[in-house]
């Protein structure tokens, strides 16, 4: 039995034949000799998902080649990386499970179109970022406010090649999330250094990522 229902999936089929222009790849690191039932199930839902348009394609590699992980600005396993000919660094610590399956399906859709749903100011204040801006976003699968927040946060990054952005679900992290002090999500974490809490207003949110460069 698969994670999509039958009308979910004829939507999907819908809406990235309506929306998809270009190839979008879908990088999934795991780990191949400790098979957990997370990483199952969530190589098992890419696997369901890219069979949906031919656009899409799903490559799978091992946590253990550190340096493929690197080259690619990784840092957590398991992790999916959402790669096409457009700039972007739009990437998922743990399963895209739950509410942070929309981020999914919305993020590829933007990566496989020119899609950018952002305000010519804000487009204009991320475009003056010129130092490396690493953005990780702590959510959990059943947070319906999280979404908003990994929303901005990738959407940002398709702005500036400077902005990485990573969704990080807090149970499948919890020795990072109890770093960082997550205690309610979503929690927001900037260069290890400025962080917030809430599905901020994209105004807002660039106000307080824009703490770490002044």
């Amino acid at each position: 039995m698969g994670f999509l229902r039958e009308e979910d999936k004829e939507y999907l089929r819908e809406e990235f034949k309506k929306k998809l222009k270009r190839k979008v790849e879908l990088l999934h690191f795991t780990d191949k000799n400790n098979q957990s039932e997370y990483s199952r199930d969530t190589r098992a839902l890419l696997e369901e998902l890219v069979e949906l348009n031919e656009y899409l394609t799903l490559t799978v590699k091992d946590c253990s080649d550190k340096e493929e992980l690197e080259s690619e600005g990784l840092e957590l396993c398991p992790s999916t990386k959402i790669k096409s000919e457009r700039r972007g660094f739009m990437n998922f610590y743990g399963a895209p499970a739950g509410y942070e399956f929309q981020s999914l399906v919305e993020d590829i859709i933007d990566m496989g179109s020119d899609n950018l749903p952002l305000p010519p100011d804000i487009v204009k204040e991320l475009s003056k970022i010129s130092k490396p801006m690493d953005i990780k976003i702590f959510i959990t699968a059943m947070c319906p406010y999280c979404t908003k927040a990994v929303r901005t946060a990738h959407l940002f990054s398709l702005v500036n090649d400077n902005i990485k952005a990573s969704m990080v679900d807090s149970h499948g992290f919890p020795e990072l999330a109890m770093k960082h002090n997550v205690s309610s999500v979503p929690h927001i974490v900037v260069n290890d250094n400025v962080s917030f809490v809430g599905a901020l207003p994209e105004e807002e949110f660039l106000a307080k990522i824009m703490e770490v460069i002044e």
